[in-house]
């Protein structure tokens, strides 16, 4: 069976290109555009969902804080999540890790190091 990531990103051009890219890679994908989306479909669809994959910044909340909303849910608290971002915090990247986040992968990103965070977050 087909792992399945939730691709939160609210610039369509990369969601679209990050969901095409792990197609490719043989993951099936769903994608979001905010952290709001994102908190719908893992209600729905939270044994569905094997990673999430997000980014930091975005309008209407950071990937900080939608981290924090799911990993303090019960259903989804063991979905493993990695931020795909710009964002090169080191403070902000502690305080990820230390609320459960799995990878930080910075952009541009190189693929080989990609397709790892995302095997080791799911193994």
């Amino acid at each position: 069976m087909k792992k399945r990531i939730l691709v939160v990103e609210d610039f369509a051009s990369i969601r679209t290109f990050v969901c095409e890219t792990l197609n490719r890679k043989g993951y099936e994908t769903v994608g979001a555009s905010n952290s709001k989306e994102a908190l719908t479909i893992l209600n729905e669809k939270s044994e569905e969902i094997n990673l999430v994959l997000t980014d930091y910044n975005m309008p209407d909340g950071t990937g900080y804080e939608l981290l924090k909303n799911i990993k303090s849910n019960a259903n989804t608290a063991k979905i493993p999540v990695i931020f795909l971002t710009t964002e090169s915090s080191p403070e902000k990247m502690k305080l990820a890790k230390d609320a459960g986040l799995s990878a930080w992968v910075k952009k541009p990103y190189r693929a080989e190091n990609f397709f790892e965070q995302i095997q080791r977050a799911m193994n």
